[in-house]
């Protein structure tokens, strides 16, 4: 990518973020009827815009946070254990992300892990997932030489209607070496993730990616090797918040969807498996 095109870029998320409307750190409601945005409502709140949703090879910039005020950091939340005061972790599980279709050849090809969690306090959990990719190929076709790296654009997980108010909040960590989590471009009530490419709205309207009450769409930009330059193969911690009873969580198929949506015109890609839910949720649209 030349070095125009990366100052148009940056441009283009620097005009975007100074139209985004002023959020606080930590979490964030969604709101059951949307969010006006110029033109109508979103299903989506923005939260770090920096890095064009993961279009600019030079990456993101980091959440900060106190001593001395912080910047970029609508939606983040400085620690995760617990994410808020009050909080007791009352689940853990590490599952396998596992794709098997015609790119596999029909066969199970894991694709990485992702930490599942579930905090409690009083009548209200937080249900958290970390990713994090493997150096795998996922298209065994012979038709396709090479590697191709999946990438996971949007992380849905389903079970919150009827368990409002939903709030939703990312935790950012450098790991060293280099390595770091990617961020949390947006997040919403939607079960209609869209694909995201420089100059599109970060906010799309509801006509577009409809209300939701029961999914939380997160959008982030998750590879090994992305061909854009900007490789992040770890997610946040992608946090939602809702109303709980004192039952234990279930574990329900189906409920975290990781979606590859062809930023880079790669394959559109779901891949289900199961995760944490609010007793007796379910994953209707």
């Amino acid at each position: 990518m030349n070095k125009t095109v990366i100052l148009n870029t940056a441009l283009c998320a620097n005009l975007l973020i100074a139209s985004v409307p002023a959020m606080a750190t930590g979490f964030v409601n969604l709101p059951a009827d949307g969010v006006a945005v110029p033109g109508g409502t979103s299903a989506y709140v923005s939260c770090n815009l920096t890095g064009d949703f993961g279009s600019n090879p030079n990456g993101s910039t980091p959440p900060t946070f106190a001593p001395g005020g912080g910047v970029n950091n609508t939606c983040a939340i400085p620690k995760i254990s617990p994410p808020q005061a009050g909080y007791i972790q009352t689940a853990n599980k590490v599952r396998n992300i596992v794709m098997n279709n015609a790119y596999t050849l029909n066969k199970p090809v894991t694709l990485g892990t992702v930490v599942d969690r579930v905090w409690r306090s009083g009548n209200s959990c937080i249900y958290g997932a970390k990713i994090r990719l493997n150096d795998v190929d996922y298209d065994r076709r012979a038709s396709s030489p090479g590697a191709q790296y999946f990438e996971v654009n949007d992380i849905l997980r389903a079970g919150f209607k009827n368990r409002g108010p939903v709030s939703i909040a990312y935790n950012f960590a450098a790991n060293g070496a280099g390595q770091s989590d990617d961020v949390l471009y947006r997040a919403g009530l939607s079960f209609k993730s869209v694909v995201h490419k420089p100059g599109d709205s970060a906010q799309p309207l509801t006509s577009v990616a409809p209300l939701s009450q029961n999914w939380v769409d997160f959008t982030s930009d998750i590879n090994f090797e992305d061909d854009d330059g900007s490789s992040v193969r770890d997610s946040a911690w992608l946090l939602v918040k809702s109303a709980c009873t004192s039952a234990a969580p279930a574990t329900v198929a189906g409920v975290l969807r990781f979606r590859q949506m062809g930023q880079e015109d790669q394959p559109l890609i779901d891949v289900q498996i199961s995760g944490y839910a609010p007793a007796g949720a379910n994953t209707a649209p």
